[in-house]
């Protein structure tokens, strides 16, 4: 994998979409900037795609020839203003190919893809057919470029009313059968990627990848404390069966990669074992999940020989607005050295109130 780092950037003030993208991208210091993925409300899929073009219209004027990927979420920050997090590359001598929607990162033999939020073509069709379209796009992108599915190693799954059920068919089980069958395609001798799956106000499914090849191996870690998302059994998958896939199928994702130095922790929640932590208190949930996450890094926990990891990066989404201020408070005691943000955004079962993802290092 290549090297890259990440900055947090938030908008001065509120104004139109433009404006605030332009605020933004003032304060990035100029790089290799690989991609760029703004937060920001929407309140309907038709406010989603205007803010979308703009977005992606607005950096394309700004950086030219070297405009990075954008991926645009429609979750609200904390400061309701627009927020950015920016992702550069660290390491020179890097080829860099840039395309409308992907961008290729080469050494010798190794070569790394990533993209920006891929959206469906059509939002008015439910999850299901949503998430098909995307992942026939995503399989033709890496086939084109050599990749198999299973060469993907981080990715992102954004759910328009996650937990919502459309006659007696939720949301997230609709995208879970479809991954499914998309990861069907393809061996998986190494463990499935770190992915998160989280709420979104509109925008109906947006996907993310990183795929890499010909690289230094990328190991799974699994979470002691928690059953393998991919091991759930029946008893905690919701939703009726879709007739075509024939059964409702588990989450395919592990709880955490490493590549090289860097740990890329999917999105964790309370759960030990397979059901939720029995609490209603969104900070007592903060610190169940942090407990299950500093154990999944834990030194004794990563399967390689190293002296500990630190994080780096935590992405915290917080289910209501009111309870940010305690989880915010703490986060920032208990973990005050991280880079974090803190979204609105629905989780995968109704009762869980937060849950969090990060990059961490060894």
């Amino acid at each position: 994998m290549f090297n890259k780092t990440h900055i947090i950037v938030s908008a001065k003030a509120e104004g139109d979409i433009k404006d605030m993208c332009l605020q933004v991208l003032a304060q990035i210091e100029h790089g290799n900037i690989l991609k760029i993925s703004f937060f920001h409300k929407a309140q309907n899929n038709e406010e989603y795609l205007y803010n979308n073009a703009i977005l992606k219209s607005t950096v394309q004027e700004f950086y030219t020839d070297n405009a990075p990927l954008v991926s645009y979420i429609a979750q609200e920050s904390h400061t309701q203003k627009l927020i950015a997090e920016v992702t550069f590359l660290i390491d020179e001598n890097i080829t860099i190919e840039r395309h409308r929607n992907f961008t290729l990162l080469k050494k010798g033999e190794c070569t790394e893809l990533i993209t920006g939020g891929i959206i469906p073509d059509d939002l008015s069709q439910n999850t299901y057919r949503q998430a098909n379209s995307i992942f026939k796009g995503i399989e033709k992108m890496l086939a084109t470029n050599g990749f198999e599915p299973s060469d993907i190693y981080r990715q992102w799954n954004y759910i328009q009313g996650i937990t919502m059920l459309n006659d007696d068919s939720q949301n997230y089980q609709e995208f879970n059968d479809a991954r499914s069958l998309f990861y069907n395609k393809s061996q998986w001798t190494n463990g499935y990627p770190a992915a998160t799956g989280i709420g979104a106000d509109a925008g109906g499914v947006v996907v993310e990848i990183c795929a890499i090849k010909n690289s230094a191996p990328s190991l799974t870690i699994d979470n002691p404390l928690q059953t393998a998302a991919h091991n759930y059994s029946q008893k905690v998958l919701d939703g009726k069966i879709i007739t075509e896939v024939g059964e409702r199928t588990t989450p395919k994702f592990e709880r955490a990669r490493l590549l090289g130095n860097t740990i890329f922790i999917s999105g964790t929640a309370a759960i030990k074992g397979e059901q939720s932590i029995k609490s209603h208190n969104a900070v007592e949930q903060t610190a169940d999940t942090m407990e299950i996450m500093d154990r999944l890094v834990s030194k004794e926990n990563i399967p390689t020989e190293n002296n500990g990891s630190t994080y780096d990066l935590l992405r915290i989404y917080v289910k209501n607005r009111e309870d940010i201020e305690g989880i915010k408070n703490f986060m920032e005691t208990h973990y005050p050295s991280a880079k974090k943000h803190y979204l609105i955004a629905d989780v995968c079962r109704p009762e869980l109130l937060v849950e969090i993802e990060g990059i961490a290092h060894i």
